[in-house]
């Protein structure tokens, strides 16, 4: 059920939706490229390996991340860490699996004139692959990325860009997100109407100051709040 603040404010004309953990279950994808991964070099686990990810040292998207993990397992082969690394990119995307509405909605929504556009930390290469992948791609007018922009969420020059393109006023634009921080917040600033996706956010960090317009507890629920 959708737990509603206020009704919308006007006509939604554009809406900027986030990727990962929003559009599908990124996660659950993540982590099993990791173990996989770690079967591969023979050591380790996946968990321990997903910290390596998280830790900000190289970045979420960067392979790099296993080669100091094999670094700090004792293990130095190039050769297996290239196979590991080829493992773990080719897991990722083929575990990846849209959340139950998904593509009906998108649809629907394309068909109907709305606006759609993508922001992602992801960079460009690796969100064409997952959206081209999921049969997304096409949908979304853009996909503003921080190689296109110089930016990561939650800076404001990434929802400027989308509304840029989609040509609507924050008056007229949603964005829906599973990050209260890099979606919800930077959204509510710049007068969005935000929708924060519940379901997706794993790291369940309560910011109790962070109050989105709507709350999803699964991605058909944007059907209520758009009132269709």
């Amino acid at each position: 059920m959708s737990n509603t603040k206020e009704p919308l404010p006007g006509p939604v004309k554009g809406i900027i939706f986030d990727m990962d953990n929003t559009l599908y279950n990124f996660f659950d994808a993540k982590i099993l490229a990791c173990e996989k991964a770690c079967g591969t070099i023979g050591a380790g686990n996946g968990q321990e390996l997903f910290r390596y990810f998280l830790s900000g040292r190289r970045g979420f998207e960067d392979p790099e991340n296993i080669r100091d993990y094999m670094t700090d397992l004792g293990v130095s082969d190039e050769s297996l860490f290239e196979n590991a690394s080829c493992i773990y990119e080719d897991v990722k995307l083929s575990s990846i699996t849209l959340y139950p509405g998904v593509t009906e909605l998108i649809r629907e929504l394309h068909e109907s004139g709305m606006r759609l556009t993508v922001v992602t930390d992801a960079d460009s290469i690796q969100a064409k692959k997952r959206l081209t992948k999921l049969e997304l791609y096409d949908y979304f007018e853009s996909v503003i990325t921080p190689d296109v922009t110089g930016k990561r969420k939650p800076d404001p020059v990434n929802f400027f860009s989308a509304m840029e393109i989609m040509e609507t006023t924050p008056e007229e634009t949603m964005v829906v997100g599973d990050s209260p921080k890099r979606e919800i917040e930077p959204g509510n600033k710049l007068g969005l109407t935000t929708v924060y996706a519940k379901y997706g956010d794993w790291l369940k960090t309560p910011f109790p100051s962070i109050k989105p317009d709507h709350v999803l507890e699964k991605f058909d629920d944007l059907r209520i709040v758009l009132n269709l």
